[in-house]
């Protein structure tokens, strides 16, 4: 049994996570419980909603694409911060990470139609064609 640091309640062990902290007498546990730590998590989340934001831009970018926060800013400046596709700025929001879906190769940034147009083509470049042929016949 461990007394919680912030609601002075006993508890079991199992009630408090672990962590690399200072060893006490019941091994490498969090001084608050579980609930009391993520009452404040949530609390501060809630207050620093920034920070919760580039974190998961960060913990997204890294976890599907590989690419740091810097590496895709690099990427941003490299193309002028438009589209690699159409040209286009985006103003909105930040420009989408391009991949291949089979290897998972990063490729450029795309804005949000160039991005949803290869996808929905599913990368096939013969599709591609055979919609720019049919476009070119029935455009005015």
């Amino acid at each position: 049994m461990k007394k919680c640091s912030k609601c002075g309640e006993e508890k079991p062990l199992d009630a408090f996570y672990a962590h690399k902290g200072t060893r006490t007498s019941e091994g490498y546990l969090n001084p608050s419980c579980k609930a009391c730590h993520n009452k404040q998590s949530i609390q501060w989340a809630k207050s620093n909603p920034e920070k919760v934001a580039e974190h998961r831009r960060k913990r997204n970018l890294k976890k599907k694409y590989g690419l740091s926060v810097e590496q895709y800013e690099k990427m941003t400046i490299e193309q002028n911060n438009s589209c690699y596709i159409c040209g286009c700025v985006s103003l909105r929001r930040r420009l989408n990470v391009d991949h291949c879906h089979k290897t998972g190769a990063v490729r450029k940034l795309l804005c949000d139609k160039c991005n949803m147009a290869i996808g929905l083509l599913e990368d096939d470049t013969t599709r591609l064609e055979k919609a720019r042929k049919y476009l070119e016949n029935f455009t005015t």
